[in-house]
């Protein structure tokens, strides 16, 4: 054997000492992705769960815009092809989540528009005076999962009082499922549930339009809404709940001017106008009249604008339009120097009818406690 050779030593004591530091560098790894594995599931689970956070606030925004939009309301059934349409995406985007779990539509049980029993979905085109009623507990909650699937029972629509008020009521950041016990038994984890929750109050506004008339010279005013059917405003005036941004038509309805186009007003917030004497005004006073230093425009406004008696059915717009006519009738009598004695009676009459108005608006017909 050649004794300057350089070939390794395949002597037992090498290989070994390889060996040794082969199993050196799996455990360095097995310890840094015990370490590490936590730390990076837990920043996948931050950003899924921010993802479906903000997935649920955008569909909120979505639905918001297209019902200021459509002038519409969807109900458990289509708030998801709403949503997509608004948004763009497909409706299977929109109705489940990146991990496949459905997004729900959770309806208040108490949530009424248009009358006292009407419920989703909600059409004002089809409604003139819009909704008769102010929006009771227009709330919905938009429900969704990235972990365990939702408990059976909880499906899109109008929801129990306790699930709803329970997921309502939940805080988000604790560590407790919403109470009620449709969540009894359920596996999955509380991090995992995402809400978003949609109150629809703010995008109503209320109109008052009142319309004063004595002769056939000074018919009742008309309106439409949104280029609708043209109506005339009822002769105890018109109170409803109308979605911001829609278009109000004020129609004159004179012999002189029967059907002319007064103005267009877009409805942004709550406001109220009158038609006297073949004029439309943009307030119910006509503007401000500082008469023996009080100024009637605001104290008519803060009148209208009072908590109503709830012991009588007397209105304060019917007090204002019977105090209207009289002022009218007085005014007309007054024109031929107080010597028409049929012009006295209309008079007479209308004062008889405002004192009748005003002693019903404070005729409580059973004990009530203030407000």
């Amino acid at each position: 054997m050649n004794p300057t050779s350089t070939l390794p030593d395949p002597s037992p004591q090498r290989r070994a000492f390889t060996l040794i530091e082969m199993i050196g560098v799996l455990a360095v790894i097995a310890i840094l992705a015990a370490i590490l594995i936590p730390t990076v599931m837990r920043q996948v689970d931050t950003l899924t769960s921010a993802r479906e956070r903000n997935s649920l606030a955008s569909a909120g925004d979505a639905l918001e815009r297209s019902i200021l939009r459509n002038r519409r309301i969807p109900s458990a059934t289509d708030w998801a092809s709403t949503v997509s349409t608004e948004l763009g995406v497909n409706p299977a985007n929109v109705a489940t989540n990146a991990q496949r779990r459905p997004r729900l539509f959770l309806i208040d049980p108490a949530f009424r528009i248009g009358d006292a029993s009407s419920g989703l979905p909600y059409l004002q085109s089809s409604r003139a005076f819009g909704s008769a009623i102010p929006p009771t507990s227009p709330r919905l909650i938009l429900l969704s999962s990235i972990g365990a699937a939702l408990p059976t029972a909880i499906v899109s629509g109008t929801a129990s009082a306790s699930l709803f008020n329970g997921v309502w009521d939940w805080d988000d950041a604790g560590s407790a499922l919403p109470t009620g016990p449709d969540w009894t038994g359920w596996g999955g984890r509380v991090e995992d549930l995402k809400v978003h929750r949609v109150n629809l109050s703010p995008l109503f506004v209320r109109l008052v339009l009142s319309s004063y008339a004595l002769v056939a010279a000074n018919a009742w005013g008309r309106y439409s809404i949104d280029g609708g059917v043209t109506n005339n405003v009822p002769e105890s005036a018109l109170e409803g709940y109308f979605l911001q941004n829609s278009i109000l038509s004020l129609i004159t309805d004179s012999h002189a001017n029967a059907g002319v186009l007064d103005s267009n007003q877009i409805l942004i917030q709550t406001g109220s106008f009158v038609y006297d004497q073949a004029v439309w005004r943009s307030s119910l006073t006509g503007g401000s009249a500082i008469v023996a230093g009080m100024d009637f425009g605001s104290i008519v406004d803060k009148f209208l604008a009072s908590y109503p008696n709830p012991g009588t059915t007397t209105t304060q717009q019917q007090v204002v339009q019977v105090m209207k006519e009289y002022m009218d009738a007085y005014e007309a009598w007054a024109a031929t120097g107080f010597t028409s004695s049929a012009l006295r009676s209309t008079a007479g009459t209308k004062q008889l009818e405002m004192m009748a108005a005003v002693s019903a608006m404070y005729n409580n017909t059973f004990p009530v406690a203030c407000p």
